[in-house]
């Protein structure tokens, strides 16, 4: 339950610095395999690892105007949206479903196959905070430090 707690306490309060870098001067980057178990190819074209420890991992993925992103998976993971959205999303039953996000919410998305539409006519930017599992041995020691 700390973990989580410390995740959205991290995802909040790290988000209005981190949308204050320009973008333009991160290093993009096209979903690789490395990134395979995060957002397998098929999905956003513009994803950006902004932090890969070994408690997790933060992707910053932009999808442009009308952007679409064919059928892909995605692993659980915690949303932070940093632009308003306007988005259809595609289960894999075919299933769809309109949804509209504020800046500043978070959603939390289990694993699953789907596909993604942007419906607006300017872009949509979110961090997907992605836990990884944890490590008994870094997790003893980290209890042995308190």
């Amino acid at each position: 339950m700390k973990r989580w707690c410390a995740l959205i306490t991290i995802a909040l309060t790290a988000t209005p610095l981190i949308s204050l870098l320009d973008y333009q001067q991160s290093g993009r980057l096209l979903v690789t395999r490395a990134f395979a178990q995060h957002a397998s190819v098929g999905g956003p074209a513009l994803v950006n690892a902004e932090i890969d420890n070994e408690a997790m991992t933060v992707l910053r993925l932009r999808l442009a105007p009308h952007e679409k992103t064919p059928m892909h998976d995605v692993s659980a993971r915690l949303v932070v949206w940093l632009t308003d959205a306007h988005l259809r999303d595609t289960a894999e039953d075919g299933t769809t479903t309109d949804y509209h996000r504020t800046t500043g919410t978070v959603d939390w998305i289990s694993a699953r196959r789907h596909a993604g539409e942007n419906l607006s006519n300017k872009p949509i930017e979110f961090l997907a905070i992605v836990p990884k599992p944890a490590h008994s041995t870094s997790d003893a020691a980290h209890r042995d430090r308190q």
